[in-house]
C-alpha cells in the first residue's frame, strides 16, 4: 500500500472510532432513560405492575415504647422519666387493589391495604405480651374535650368523667397498646353518645384497628402522558387537596408515597412525599451519596426549615392549630384537624431537632441523627427508593385540664408514648439484579467504547507519526 494511503486509512479508522464512540457515549444515557421510562410505565400489562400492587422489598414498622418509671411523682408535679423500651418488630405487606385505569388522564386509582405480623425474632427477645406504663391518652382525650364545653356542659362532663375514677397512667401489654387494643370502660360509655367513626367497640390501641386496613383511594399518575410526574399522588379520599390546616399552602397534596420518584433524580431536586399518617405532604433535599448492597444512591433528608418554629419559618404558620395563636415548637405538628379533635402530637423521635424547651421537661430522651433522622437513599437512574426510614413519634398533650382533679399537679409537657420506624431496604439477591440492569449497561459500554476510543487514538497517533516520517522522508529527497 502506498504509504500516504496507508496513514489516511489509519487516521480515518482512528477518527471514525473516537467520534462514533463519543456520539454513542453522549446517547446512550438518553437512549437507557427512553428503555426505563417504558419499563416502570404502569399500565394493565406492564412489567411494572407487579412490583407497583405488592412491593417485593420487605417493609418493616419497629416500635419502641416509653416507660414511664415514676407515674405517681408525675401527679405531684415530678419531671417524667421514661425508659424507651424496644424495638417491636413487625413485618408490613401492602397490598393494592381495586385497580381503575384511565387513559385519557393517564392515571390509576385504588385502595391499599396494609397488614403487620409481630416478628419475634427481629425484636431482640421482646414480645407483645411484655408489660408498658404509659399515660391513659383516652383519659386525657376525654379531659381535653370536657375543657371546651359550655360551664354546665363542662359540669356534667366532669361528673361523668369523675365517676369513672380513670387514671392518669395506665399499665398495658405491648399488643394492646398497638394493634390489638384493650377494652376502655370510659370510651365504652361515650361511643353510646356519639359516633364512633372507628368502629372501635369501646377498644383503643394507638393502631387499633389499623392492621388489615385501607387509609382511602389514592389517584396516581402512571407515566402514560409524562414521566416528570411518574407515580405522583394527584388525589387522596377522592379530593385533589386537604381541608384540615389554614391555608392552601399546607392543604396541598404532593409527591408519591416515597418507594418511586420520576427517573434522573438530581442532587438539586426536592423530593416530595405525602404521607396520610401526618395529613399533610413533607419533602427532602440531597444530603450525599451512598451505597446501598453496592447500588449507587443518593441520601435525602428533610431539611430543618420543614419542622421549624413556626416562629422562624412562617411558611410552618399555617400548620398551627386551631390558629397562629397556639403553635407548636420546632419538629411538632398537632394532628386534632385530623384527628376529630383528639390531642395527637406527632413529632421527630426523640424531640429530634425539635423544640429544646420541651425535651428538657423530660428524662430518657436522646435525641441523635443515626438514630432518629428520616431519609430516603434513591436509585438515580430510575428513581426508585433503595433504602428508607421514616421515623414519627407520636406524643400527648399533658396539661391541667379545665378543673379536673386528676391533672391539677400534673406538669405541663408533651408526653411522649411511643415512636416508630417504618423502613425498607432491598436485600442482597435483588440488589445483584438491580446492578445488572441499571449499572452493568454502563460499565459494559464505558468499557467497550473507552477501548475503541483508547484504539483510535493510537492509530490517530499512529497515523500522526508516519505522515510526519513521509513529510520528513518527502523532504530529505528534495534536497
Amino acid at each position: 500500500m502506498v504509504p500516504m494511503k496507508q496513514v489516511k486509512v489509519i487516521t480515518g479508522v482512528g477518527t471514525i472510532l473516537v467520534v462514533l464512540c463519543a456520539i454513542f457515549l453522549g446517547i446512550f444515557p438518553i437512549i437507557f432513560n427512553s428503555i426505563v421510562s417504558k419499563l416502570l410505565l404502569l399500565s394493565e400489562d406492564s412489567k411494572a405492575l407487579e412490583a407497583f400492587i405488592s412491593p417485593p422489598v420487605p417493609i418493616y414498622m419497629q416500635f419502641w415504647l416509653f416507660n414511664v418509671t415514676n407515674p405517681d411523682a408525675i401527679h405531684r408535679g415530678a419531671t417524667p422519666i421514661l425508659q424507651e423500651v424496644g424495638p417491636y418488630t413487625y413485618e408490613e405487606k401492602r397490598l393494592k387493589y381495586g385497580l381503575k385505569w384511565d387513559h385519557k388522564e393517564g392515571t390509576v386509582t385504588y385502595l391499599q391495604n396494609k397488614t403487620y405480623h409481630f416478628v419475634e425474632e427481629m425484636s431482640n427477645g421482646l414480645t407483645e405480651g411484655d408489660h408498658i406504663t404509659t399515660i391513659n391518652a383516652v383519659m386525657v382525650s376525654v379531659a381535653s374535650q370536657i375543657e371546651k364545653l359550655g360551664p354546665v356542659m363542662q359540669l356534667l362532663g366532669m361528673m361523668a368523667f369523675l365517676r369513672f375514677r380513670e387514671s392518669l397512667f395506665i399499665t398495658r401489654t405491648v399488643g394492646e397498646l398497638l394493634f390489638h387494643g384493650y377494652k376502655e370502660p370510659l370510651l365504652a360509655e361515650l361511643i353510646k353518645y356519639v359516633d364512633d367513626p372507628t368502629n372501635s367497640n369501646g377498644r383503643f390501641g394507638f393502631f387499633y384497628p389499623r392492621n388489615n386496613t385501607n387509609d382511602g383511594t389514592y389517584k396516581v399518575m402512571t407515566g402514560e402522558k409524562n414521566m416528570n410526574n411518574y407515580q405522583y399522588i394527584q388525589e387522596w379520599a377522592g379530593k385533589h387537596t386537604l381541608a384540615f390546616w389554614n391555608s392552601p399552602y399546607c392543604n396541598m397534596i404532593n409527591g408519591t408515597d416515597g418507594s418511586q420518584y420520576p427517573p434522573k433524580v438530581t442532587p438539586n431536586d426536592i423530593l416530595r412525599v405525602f404521607t396520610s399518617e401526618l395529613c399533610r405532604s413533607l419533602y427532602f433535599v440531597y444530603e450525599k451519596e451512598l451505597d446501598v448492597h453496592g447500588i449507587h444512591t443518593y441520601r435525602f433528608i428533610p431539611p430543618r426549615d420543614m419542622l421549624e418554629d413556626p416562629k422562624i419559618n412562617p411558611d410552618n404558620l399555617c400548620y398551627c392549630y386551631p390558629d397562629e395563636d397556639h403553635c407548636l415548637g420546632a419538629g411538632m405538628l398537632n394532628m386534632a384537624p385530623c384527628t376529630m379533635g383528639i390531642p395527637v402530637i406527632m413529632s421527630t423521635p426523640h424531640f429530634y431537632q425539635g423544640d429544646e424547651k420541651e425535651l428538657a421537661k423530660l428524662v430518657g430522651l436522646n435525641p441523635t441523627k443515626e438514630q432518629h433522622e428520616t431519609f430516603l437513599d434513591v436509585e438515580p437512574r430510575t428513581g426508585v427508593t433503595m433504602r428508607a426510614a421514616k421515623k414519627i413519634q407520636v406524643n400527648v398533650p399533658l396539661r391541667r385540664y379545665s378543673d379536673l382533679p386528676t391533672f391539677k399537679n400534673v406538669p405541663e409537657v408533651i408526653f411522649p408514648v411511643l415512636w416508630v420506624n417504618e423502613s425498607a431496604e432491598i436485600d442482597a439477591s435483588s440488589a445483584k439484579d438491580v446492578k445488572k440492569g441499571v449499572s452493568l449497561p454502563f460499565i459494559v459500554v464505558d468499557a467497550i467504547c473507552g477501548s475503541l476510543i483508547a484504539i483510535g487514538a493510537i492509530l490517530l497517533i499512529v497515523g500522526g507519526i508516519k505522515f510526519c516520517g513521509i513529510r520528513k522522508s518527502h523532504g530529505q529527497e528534495k534536497l
